[in-house]
């Protein structure tokens, strides 16, 4: 029999690209001033649940807007508030069934703001989105490897995999930590809102088991213990290690880790004690890339094969780099004179565009980094400033052309502002990694199962007691019962004259089956 390996892939069922438009009203927090005039606007959106249905993917998401406007008072001074729109949008997937795999994302391409004519503390956002839907299943195959004797391979490929070792593995953790609201901050008297995003920082293999490092990234909107009771927002973050059995994996394998922030729950303790608690989903998948060489794609004589349409995703390459960003700017006019820099975060960072040339991976995005300071004003107050940083830069990898897909992710790995004179000094440092795969399709022949023929044996039936009547003969009864008088003699031997047989006399009668 010519050779075969059997192979357990994922094998892409369908994917589909659509534009996805979101309407919808936000409001300025009651706590918030008017706004006079919209200085900048950013929005991000997150997959809340997905359900697959025959031919379709429903996804339900939610559209973060960030808003910064000069308030509408004496001082205009600068604020800042956020919303959410919660929203539902389909994709047609052909092919996609209940129960399968899928992976979901959101690309937010533009968002306007309209103030309502109702209410100006209302904005009507009209944000489009694109929203991209692969549908994937697991699949065993033994896959032809060598052309068979006495056939001829008109078509031979090489052929690269990713072999799943074992099953998706799924694990709930709760992260939980008791902090301190940072003292430039005010005390918190009641929670308004919690923003939690789960971040993979590192992950590793170890006989049996996948270890994973990540963060839980809180950002926190909160009303004051003041008399004002004035909004803010802190950012604190967690890090957490957890672990997940996969049978079967090994050191050198290739894992891929997913983190799903289910719920996320924060609120005060002792002052000015905060207590999170954050549920994940940790799923896990594990794979080892085989490339088979001169598989058969094309046989003279087909019998005895099936072929079948291999589509998966293969990763082509992935790479790094790193990007500083510097930058110095004016504090606004309507922000009061830094006296001290008290904090600065990245609190939002955003891929505006990839594009991929040959051997490597354009990219082009933004940070916005939130600025917290000491005025110079005699009560010395806290005051907040945003400052957006735009950068552009590139990953070399060698075998990515234009055409393939990418998947980019950028993580601020050191932030710092700096009072130089009357301006601030940002530095950014930003770790931007990439990840370039195509989708490969190609003809397999996979061998027909051969079903053995049974031949079905009769089974006989037991015999069935008889009692003789009146009038009875054995003829009679054997022609009542199909079947002959020999075959009643001969289980009954105790009948030695088959002319006599009396009224109530018990004789076995085989059945049908048994001639």
């Amino acid at each position: 029999m010519a050779g075969t390996e059997r192979l357990k892939v994922n094998l892409v069922q369908g994917e589909n690209r659509v534009q996805t438009v979101v309407k919808g009203q936000i409001e300025v927090p009651e706590a918030k001033p008017d706004v006079e005039k919209i200085l900048s606007k950013t929005a991000d959106a997150k997959v809340r649940n997905v359900s697959v249905v025959p031919n379709k993917v429903i996804v339900e998401g939610t559209l973060s807007i960030q808003v910064t406007y000069v308030a509408f008072k004496p001082d205009q001074s600068v604020h800042s508030f956020d919303d959410d729109l919660n929203f539902t949008t389909y994709v047609d997937v052909p092919g996609a069934e209940p129960g399968d795999d899928y992976f979901v994302q959101f690309t937010v391409e533009d968002v306007s703001l309209t103030t309502s004519r109702r209410n100006p503390r209302k904005f009507d956002v009209a944000a489009v989105l694109s929203t991209f839907a692969k549908i994937t299943q697991v699949d065993e195959m033994e896959i032809l490897t060598e052309t068979p004797a006495g056939n001829v391979a008109l078509e031979t490929a090489d052929l690269t995999v990713e072999h799943l070792i074992g099953d998706k593995e799924t694990k709930q953790i709760i992260v939980s930590d008791v902090f301190e609201v940072p003292e430039e901050k005010p005390e918190v008297e009641k929670i308004l809102k919690v923003k939690a995003e789960a971040v993979i920082t590192d992950k590793r293999l170890v006989a049996n088991k996948v270890i994973v490092d990540g963060e839980v990234r809180l950002q926190i909107l909160y009303v004051a213990f003041e008399p004002r009771q004035s909004v803010h927002d802190l950012h604190h973050t967690i890090r957490f290690s957890a672990f997940v059995e996969v049978p079967d994996a090994q050191p050198g394998m290739n894992v891929h880790v997913l983190a799903e922030v289910e719920a996320a729950d924060v609120e005060p303790v002792i002052d000015p004690a905060l207590r999170a608690d954050v549920i994940i989903k940790l799923t896990v998948f594990v794979s080892e890339t085989r490339t088979l060489h001169d598989v058969p794609t094309l046989l003279k004589n087909e019998e005895g094969y099936t072929k079948r349409k291999l589509k998966v995703d293969r990763e082509i390459g992935a790479g790094d780099t790193q990007v500083v960003l510097r930058e110095s700017i004016a504090v606004p006019e309507s922000k009061p004179d830094i006296m001290k820099v008290l904090d600065a975060i990245v609190d939002h960072a955003e891929i505006t565009d990839t594009k991929i040339l040959k051997g490597k991976v354009i990219i082009r995005g933004y940070v916005n980094v939130e600025i917290v300071y000491v005025s110079t004003e005699p009560d010395q107050a806290v005051h907040a400033l945003h400052q957006q940083l735009n950068f552009r830069t590139f990953v070399i990898i060698e075998d990515a052309k234009p055409g393939m897909d990418v998947d980019v992710t950028v993580e601020p790995e050191f932030v710092s502002a700096d009072q130089v004179g009357v301006d601030v000094h940002t530095e950014v440092v930003l770790s931007v990694s990439a990840t370039v795969t195509e989708m490969i399709q190609q003809d397999v022949y996979v061998p027909e199962e051969v079903v053995p023929t049974v031949t079905p044996t009769e089974t006989p039936c037991p015999p069935i007691d008889y009692v003789v009547r009146a009038g009875d003969t054995l003829g009679k009864i054997a022609a009542a019962h199909r079947v002959t008088v020999p075959m009643i003699l001969e289980l009954n031997p105790q009948i030695t004259n088959p002319d006599v047989i009396e009224v109530g006399q018990v004789i076995k009668i085989p059945c049908p089956a048994m001639g």
